[in-house]
């Protein structure tokens, strides 16, 4: 059967990340978060692969006997998996959930940004791969602005990018927050949407 004049090539995309591309908490439907916003608008194929309360360390390893997730330095299922799928392109959203444990796993957890941003360079070359952060307050405590630090440096030095508008688009406005005054509801979605979005369209995926 002949194609449609209309019919389009709909590239694939990995949203790597936490509960924030998962739309956990705020979104009031699947296709409301950030991620599905932008996929629809754009045209792109979504490939979710993110766990509610991952980081580069935190929840990355195997199921405990409690049912959740351990934290490891070295388990890249998750990982493995975003770059058999050979996307056209992958956006990496984490950071938040390793505050927390940076007082004891610090070199762990820079040494597992500088993997999976490496692994994701070298193994899928010539893809683009965007790189964003969220956090509810553009003020960051003394550990977030670290590990900020950490994950912008090393995307750069990459040659990735990444995108610091998507960490500044929530700036506290409880508006765009749901109740836990963390994650963001539709309205907040939205707003990451757009911050982002920019970027996203001069990819000119095909």
């Amino acid at each position: 059967m002949p194609s449609s004049p209309q019919a389009l090539n709909h590239p694939t995309v990995v949203f790597y990340g936490d509960s924030i591309v998962t739309g956990w908490k705020g979104t009031t439907h699947p296709r409301a978060r950030w991620s599905s916003l932008l996929s629809d608008e754009l045209g792109w194929r979504e490939v979710n692969l993110s766990i509610d309360g991952m980081g580069f360390f935190r929840r990355r390893g195997p199921r405990a006997a409690v049912d959740r997730y351990e934290p490891s330095a070295t388990d890249t299922t998750l990982l493995d998996a975003a770059i058999r799928l050979e996307p056209d392109a992958v956006i990496v959203c984490l950071a938040a959930n390793d505050i927390r444990m940076l007082a004891e796993h610090a070199d762990e957890i820079r040494g597992a940004i500088e993997r999976d941003l490496t692994r994701l360079r070298d193994d899928l070359p010539g893809r683009p791969v965007l790189v964003v952060t969220y956090y509810a307050h553009i003020e960051l405590s003394e550990r977030g602005t670290l590990i900020n630090g950490w994950i912008a440096e090393a995307a750069d030095r990459l040659g990735l990018r990444y995108v610091d508008a998507f960490r500044r688009a929530i700036d506290s406005n409880d508006a765009l927050l749901c109740d836990d005054g963390v994650h963001p509801n539709d309205d907040g979605h939205r707003a990451l949407a757009d911050a982002i979005r920019p970027i996203c369209r001069s990819l000119q995926l095909r």
